[in-house]
C-alpha cells in the first residue's frame, strides 16, 4: 500500500499521564490530556518549544525534547539543538510508507517531571484510506543537573563501538550519573565488561567486549529499561579522586580559592554526585596538582628555580640548602626589585613574621615585609623552611643582611618581631648597632593577657590592655608614665611585666619614622600583616614561590 505524505505535520502533546513499561521493554504512555501543535518544516527548536509551552501552559526554559526512531521504542533520542530538531523533522517528512501505530513513552531513564509529545504526519491519501504514524518525543522541565545532560546519550544501544574498554567505562560512568542510577560490575576483565543496575530487581544490564584482533569494544547486549527510582551518585562508588579532580579542574583553574563546600554543592547540583569534605579536598588537591604539578616535582626543581632567579634578576639572591639525607631544608628568596622598592618607597621598617604552609609536606614560611607609601604590605624577602626555630631565623636574617644593609641601605632599620629569644639574639649578633628591635603592640597585648590569665579577672586584664595601648600612643614621656601608673594601680605584677618587656623598644622607633605614631603604625600594620599571612597560608608552597 502506497500513501502520499504532505509537508505539514502535527505534534500531539500528551500531558498529565503516566509512563509504563511492558514486558518487552517498550514504553507506553497512559492517561493525561492531548493537545495538537503545528510542526512547520522551517520551524526552529526554540520556536517549537515555545509553541509547546504555550499550549500546555508551562515554560520553555529547561525543556528537553526526545523522540523514538521507528522500530526502536526503547531508546530515546535527544534533541538539543536546531540541527537535531531538523534531522527529526526531515526523517519523518521523507518517509515513503508509514505504519499506522500509536506509541507513547515510559520513564525508561528515571525522568521525574516531563511532558510526552507524540507527533503525527498529516497524511492525504490518493487511492487508499488515510494512514498515520505517531512518533514520541519526551520533554523535560528541570532546573538541575544541567551539566550532566550532555552525557545522557553516550551509550545508545547494541552495536555501538568504543575505542577501548577505558573509554567504554568512562561513558558508562557518565551515563549513569546523567540518568541517576548506580551500577555494579558483574565482570570487569581485560577483554569484556558486564554491568547491571545496582538496584535490586532492576532489569537494566549491559555487556560489551573487544572485537577480535582489534582494540575496539562493541556493545553486544543491552537491556535499557529501568524500573528503579533515580538516586544521587555516591562518590565512593564511582567518583574517584582523579575522576572528580579532572571534572573540577577548570573550576579550580578559574577560581583557585574555591571552597570545598562550594565544590560539593556544585557537583550535587550539576551532576547529582555526593561528596563529603575529605573527598572534595582530595579532588581539589588532584586538580591543583594537574594544573601546577606535584609538590614532589616542585621540590626537585628548586636548584633550577634558584639558578634562574639569579640569572634573570641581576642583584637578587636565591639560596637553597638540604639536609644530610638530601631532603629539603630551607629556601631564601629576595628580589632586587623588592629591595629597590623598599629603599626608595618605604620607611626603614621591616616586620618579621611566619606562618605554616598548607601543603602535603607542611613547612613554614618566614617573611620580611615593609609598609609602602599607602600603608600597604610590601614584600621584601621570604624563606621556606622545614620548621620555625632559632637556627632557621638566624639563617634567614643572615641572608637578609646581605640585601638590606649598607652600602645598599642608608641608616638604621627597625625590625618589628615577636618575643622569641632566638630572634632577639640573632638581630643583635647579625646586625649589631645597625638596627633597632621593636615589638608589635598587638603581640605585646596578647602576651600580657596570656601571662596574667589566672592571676587577674577578665575585666581587670581588659582594662590593663586598654592602658597598654594608651601608653603606646602616648606622644610624651609624662603621658606614658601616667598610663603605666594606671596599670600599676590595678596590678603591680602587671606593671613589672610591662617594664620588663622593654617599652623603649616601642618608643625608640619614633625617632626614625618621621614622627609616625607608633601605636597607629603597629596596630594597623599588625592587622594588615596578619591578613596577608593568612592569604599566603591558604595558597600553599608552590603559589608562595610564584
Amino acid at each position: 500500500m502506497t500513501i502520499v505524505i504532505s509537508k505539514k505535520m502535527i505534534a500531539i502533546c500528551q500531558y498529565g499521564g503516566d509512563f509504563e513499561t511492558n514486558g518487552y521493554g517498550s514504553m507506553n504512555y497512559t492517561g493525561g490530556e492531548a493537545y495538537a501543535v503545528d510542526l512547520g518544516e522551517n520551524m526552529q527548536l526554540s520556536g517549537f518549544k515555545q509553541e509547546v509551552s504555550e499550549t500546555i501552559d508551562s515554560t520553555a526554559e529547561g525543556m528537553i525534547i526526545k523522540y523514538f526512531l521507528p522500530e526502536n521504542k526503547k531508546n530515546l533520542i535527544t534533541v538539543s539543538k536546531d540541527k537535531d530538531f531538523q534531522r527529526m523533522v526531515n526523517y519523518y517528512k521523507e518517509a515513503d510508507q508509514l505504519e499506522s501505530q500509536s506509541y507513547s513513552i515510559s520513564n525508561a531513564l528515571a525522568l521525574k517531571k516531563h511532558v510526552d509529545i507524540e507527533t503525527t504526519n498529516d497524511i492525504t491519501p490518493t487511492m487508499v484510506p488515510i494512514s498515520s504514524n505517531l512518533f514520541p518525543i519526551a520533554v523535560l522541565d528541570t532546573d538541575q543537573c544541567v551539566a550532566a545532560r550532555q552525557w545522557e546519550n553516550l551509550i545508545t544501544g547494541v552495536g555501538q563501538r568504543f575505542h577501548s574498554l577505558a573509554e567504554f567505562r568512562e561513558a558508562l560512568r557518565k551515563c549513569s550519573i546523567a540518568h541517576a542510577f548506580n551500577f555494579v560490575y558483574k565482570k570487569n576483565e581485560h577483554q569484556r565488561v558486564t554491568v547491571k543496575c545496582k538496584a535490586e530487581g532492576c532489569p537494566w544490564r549491559i555487556h560489551a567486549s573487544k572485537l577480535l584482533t582489534t582494540q575496539f569494544v562493541c556493545v553486544k547486549t543491552m537491556r535499557p529499561v529501568h524500573n528503579c527510582q533515580e538516586v544521587a551518585s555516591k562518590a565512593p562508588f564511582r567518583a574517584k579522586r582523579s575522576w572528580v579532580g579532572n571534572l573540577i579542574k577548570g573550576k579550580v583553574k578559574e577560581y583557585s580559592k574555591i571552597k570545598l563546600k562550594d565544590i560539593a554543592v556544585e557537583l550535587k547540583r550539576d551532576y547529582r554526585i555526593d561528596l563529603n569534605y575529605s573527598q572534595a579536598r582530595r579532588a581539589k588537591e588532584y586538580a591543583r596538582e594537574q594544573l601546577l604539578g606535584s609538590y614532589k616535582d616542585a621540590y626537585s626543581e628548586l636548584p633550577f628555580f634558584c639558578e634562574k632567579i639569579m640569572d634573570t634578576n641581576p642583584g637578587s639572591l636565591a639560596s637553597f640548602s638540604t639536609k644530610e639525607d638530601s631532603s629539603f631544608r630551607r629556601l631564601f628568596v629576595c628580589f632586587h626589585a623588592s629591595v629597590s622598592g623598599f629603599l626608595q618607597g618605604c620607611r626603614p621598617l621591616l616586620f618579621l613574621d611566619y606562618t605554616r604552609l598548607n601543603s602535603q609536606y607542611q613547612g613554614m614560611l618566614l617573611t620580611a615585609t615593609a609598609a609602602d607609601g599607602d600603608d600597604g604590605a610590601f614584600h621584601v624577602a621570604f624563606a621556606v623552611v622545614d620548621e620555625e626555630n632559632d637556627d632557621n631565623w638566624h639563617w634567614f636574617l643572615t641572608q637578609l643582611k646581605a640585601m638590606v644593609t649598607p652600602p645598599r641601605t642608608p641608616g638604621q632599620i627597625t625590625f618589628v618581631a615577636g618575643f622569641r629569644k632566638g630572634i632577639c639574639e640573632s638581630l643583635r649578633e647579625i646586625f649589631g648597632g645597625e638596627c633597632y628591635h621593636a615589638y608589635c603592640l598587638g603581640n605585646l597585648a596578647e602576651k600580657l593577657n596570656k601571662d596574667l590569665k589566672g592571676h587577674l579577672s577578665h575585666d581587670a586584664r581588659h582594662l590593663m590592655v586598654e592602658d597598654l595601648y594608651a601608653a603606646a600612643h602616648a606622644p610624651k614621656l609624662e603621658a606614658f608614665e601616667k598610663c603605666t601608673e594606671d596599670i600599676k594601680a590595678i596590678s603591680p605584677e602587671a606593671y613589672n611585666w610591662v617594664i620588663r618587656s622593654e617599652p623603649d623598644r616601642s618608643l625608640q622607633i619614633e625617632t626614625v619614622t618621621s614622627n609616625y605614631f607608633i601605636g597607629y603604625l603597629f596596630v594597623f600594620l599588625g592587622r594588615l600583616l596578619t591578613s596577608m599571612m593568612q592569604k599566603i597560608k591558604d595558597l600553599g608552597f608552590l603559589i608562595a614561590l610564584s
